[in-house]
């Protein structure tokens, strides 16, 4: 299916990128990594401003009603300056789990804040992917430990899978996250992500969705997926443009080191591999505007081709800078880690190739 962007989507790639290149800072970002529980502030107060909190929530509920297209052209170009802040996706997988499973008072309560950015949302939903232990839920209250959280050392609001003690089935729930909550910031490889481990003993929770909750966590899941994998390919297109001037300014034996194979070969890879991720992450995008069918297949393509594409981006474009590259003061550290971060955080890259297998294969059987 063709898609082509229209004047609408092109003015707001050209604003966030004038507006974030205007913003942003290596230094900052590069002082983030070496700190726990920091996120960049100036970034946020920036998506706040510029209404991104609020482009898939509805102009009657504080948001700006545009859609997940706007959304994802967003998170590229975020993608593409290493945003220091990872509300963007994770609010965004809140304000759907509101959307599609809250209750009216739910969505009045929290939609708003949620949409304004003076409320940030996380997402505790890979126990759908790996069977991860649950957390359990009982009389209303939710008791247990998660996993890594990302933007759990911030998040006020918490989307997660939860075990109902009564029935032995899972339940979707949301839970507040206040001074009360138990977290614990985990040190990690790129830290501007705010992980942390949350401990809940009897918080009090919500319930969102009961039946059917393993598929609409997936769901949720998938949609968030969509939004990373644009992310991902910003991160990885500015990986190979950078890779790619440098190639043509490095002079070496008379001539710039573009003009060898090696190097060539390096940088037409690099696009290659963007491609593929932009006609999967694209196709995802339609699927997730039209709510279709096969969104968590195509997701999981977006995903899987995003990973690899920002993972090699990133590697290569050091190699290519040579000795510069590897040092701490180049920007590409910034790139290379957080293709390293995003790879993780929604759940590894096997449980994602066994859900698109079992998808495909089941499509082919039918």
């Amino acid at each position: 299916m063709p898609f082509l962007l229209d004047d609408d989507h092109r003015q707001i790639v050209q604003e966030a990128q004038r507006v974030l290149s205007d913003g942003w800072s290596p230094d900052t970002l590069r002082h983030l990594l070496e700190q726990v529980g920091v996120h960049d502030d100036r970034f946020w107060t920036t998506c706040r401003d510029m209404g991104w909190t609020g482009i898939a929530v509805s102009e009657d509920q504080g948001g700006l009603g545009l859609g997940p297209i706007e959304l994802c052209l967003t998170a590229e170009v975020v993608g593409r300056f290493v945003g220091g802040a990872p509300f963007l996706s994770t609010g965004y997988g809140v304000t759907e789990a509101l959307r599609r499973f809250g209750s009216p008072d739910q969505q009045d309560r929290h939609l708003a804040g949620l949409a304004s950015g003076e409320m940030t949302g996380a997402i505790h939903l890979t126990p759908v992917l790996d069977g991860g232990e649950h957390l359990a839920w009982t009389d209303g209250t939710l008791s247990g430990k998660t996993g890594l959280v990302v933007a759990g050392a911030w998040a006020n609001l918490l989307v997660t899978l939860a075990r109902d003690t009564a029935t032995g089935r899972d339940i979707l729930v949301l839970v507040a996250l206040d001074d009360g909550t138990d977290r614990e910031p985990v040190q990690t490889f790129d830290n501007s992500r705010g992980y942390a481990v949350l401990r809940f003993d009897r918080a009090p929770a919500e319930i969102l969705a009961t039946d059917d909750a393993t598929q609409a966590a997936l769901d949720l899941l998938a949609r968030v997926a969509v939004v990373v994998a644009f992310e991902q390919l910003g991160g990885a297109e500015a990986c190979m443009e950078r890779a790619r001037d440098f190639a043509n300014d490095r002079q070496a034996f008379g001539q710039p080191i573009g003009k060898f194979q090696a190097i060539k070969h390096r940088i037409a890879e690099m696009y290659v591999a963007n491609e593929l991720a932009r006609g999967n992450a694209l196709r995802a995008a339609l699927a997730l505007r039209d709510d279709a069918d096969d969104l968590v297949l195509r997701a999981g393509a977006a995903r899987l081709t995003a990973i690899e594409a920002y993972e090699f981006a990133a590697t290569e474009a050091i190699q290519t800078h040579g000795a510069i590259g590897i040092t701490w003061e180049h920007d590409l550290h910034l790139f290379f880690r957080r293709s390293r971060a995003l790879a993780l955080e929604l759940g590894a890259r096997g449980p994602w190739q066994d859900l698109v297998t079992r998808r495909v294969i089941a499509g082919a059987a039918a």
